[in-house]
């Protein structure tokens, strides 16, 4: 149980760097239609209601925590533990985007 629980806290981190990976560069699209909810405007009673199981904004907030500290503390972690498989694909998922952002601001 306790393997399981360490495996799936190591795949949120990945879960979400893929799902940004996919929408950003490829430009494909993962998250269900109606799974989002629009909350950039207030309902006012009449037009249509928006509808939608998560809205964006607390899907985009935790996505955000889940993504940048759960990369750096994932990368240690298996780094640390020697959990090698695990510490590829943090850098291959997570780890090259950022090496790509940093060489294209520092160049």
């Amino acid at each position: 149980m306790r393997v399981l629980i360490k495996w799936v806290l190591l795949a949120i981190p990945l879960f979400f760097l893929g799902l940004a990976w996919l929408g950003v560069v490829f430009g494909i699209d993962l998250i269900p239609d109606g799974f989002l909810r629009d909350d950039t405007f207030e309902y006012s009673g009449d037009g249509k209601k928006p509808t939608g199981l998560v809205s964006q904004s607390w899907f985009d907030s935790v996505s955000i925590v889940a993504m940048v500290p759960g990369f750096f503390v994932g990368s240690i972690y298996t780094a640390y533990k020697k959990l090698w498989w695990w510490f590829g694909a943090y850098m291959l998922i997570g780890g090259l985007p950022i090496g790509i952002f940093l060489i294209a601001v520092f160049l």
